[in-house]
């Protein structure tokens, strides 16, 4: 059942202030949901707080993510993204050759496919039952239907565990990261993408920025918040790479313009027009050049030394 915080789940502050009541602008999800921000360390969350197993059924089943997507896009659309640089997708982190990789929040596994393909031994947690099944017969790939804890991989097991647009999705991030920290290698890394409420957009657009994406985004998180949540837990921050897309501007300008109309984000001219998504696109990779871009890419490791301060919080 949903919950109040007293106290930020990533500083453990109890003061905090409301930024919005919002509704669902994606999905079309009932309900309004209360948003606060951490008045210490500006960590964005639901208050009162969903559990994981509230929200995994709010998602529609033509979620982005659960599609089967596995066949590559043709050599022309390639080639045009690329003349256009329309280059749109996480960088992962260079190894030196492949390893165990676990994908956390994979949807139905098509990025674990293709890393499959590069070499690795490839492991999936999903929490949507519908997403797992389409990636284990569709793909034959080895995907955990449930939350990270749940799965319970052995300890030391992974030398690389990635989360792409899935950690604003979860509920426990304290839990999420330990739990992490002690599946990983000495020296594994761990990549984080997520949407950065320090950027531009979201302070423009507020309660329209298309990344708060309420209710099924629990948390927004900036560079700093996430950074210092990834070190209490025992992952040592390398790199903050912004890799932003048109969906900021352009996305939230779509929902401000549908707010009082019921329409989905995904309805409308401006989101629907292909030139206005590499306008915008471009617009998006120079807002990213000033480090006020809409996501960020936090690459870490495990610290060999263990944990530098246990979280306590959910």
């Amino acid at each position: 059942m949903s919950h109040v915080l007293q106290c930020c789940p990533g500083c453990e502050s109890v003061t905090q202030r409301e930024l919005c009541v919002s509704r669902d602008y994606h999905y079309g999800i009932r309900g309004e949901f209360r948003v606060v921000q951490c008045e210490k360390c500006e960590l964005v969350f639901l208050n009162p707080m969903y559990e994981d197993s509230e929200l995994a059924p709010l998602y529609p089943q033509d979620y982005y993510a659960y599609q089967d997507r596995f066949q590559e896009p043709s050599r022309t659309k390639q080639f045009l993204k690329k003349l256009l640089r329309y280059q749109v997708g996480t960088k992962d982190p260079s190894f030196v050759h492949p390893g165990r990789v676990l994908d956390v929040g994979c949807g139905s596994g098509w990025s674990l496919a293709r890393m499959r393909d590069q070499g690795w031994e490839t492991y999936g947690v999903e929490i949507s039952e519908t997403a797992a099944r389409v990636g284990v017969e569709q793909a034959g790939l080895h995907i955990f239907q449930g939350t990270l804890p749940d799965a319970n991989f052995p300890t030391d097991f992974f030398d690389y565990v990635r989360l792409n647009h899935s950690f604003e999705h979860m509920s426990r991030p304290n839990e999420t990261l330990r739990e992490i920290c002690r599946i990983l290698k000495p020296g594994g890394r761990v990549l984080i993408a997520v949407p950065n409420h320090a950027s531009l957009n979201a302070r423009i657009f507020g309660q329209y920025w298309w990344y708060l994406g309420v209710p099924v985004h629990p948390f927004n998180y900036s560079p700093t918040n996430l950074t210092a949540l990834m070190t209490r837990n025992g992952l040592q921050t390398e790199t903050v790479t912004y890799n932003s897309d048109f969906s900021g501007i352009l996305g939230s300008l779509q929902i401000w313009l549908n707010r009082n109309t019921g329409r989905k984000s995904a309805e409308g001219i401006l989101i629907s027009a292909l030139p206005m998504k590499i306008l915008f696109h471009w617009i998006a990779k120079m807002v990213d050049s000033l480090r006020q871009g809409d996501v960020i890419e936090v690459v870490g490791s495990k610290m060999r030394s263990g944990f530098r301060e246990l979280g306590t919080a959910g």
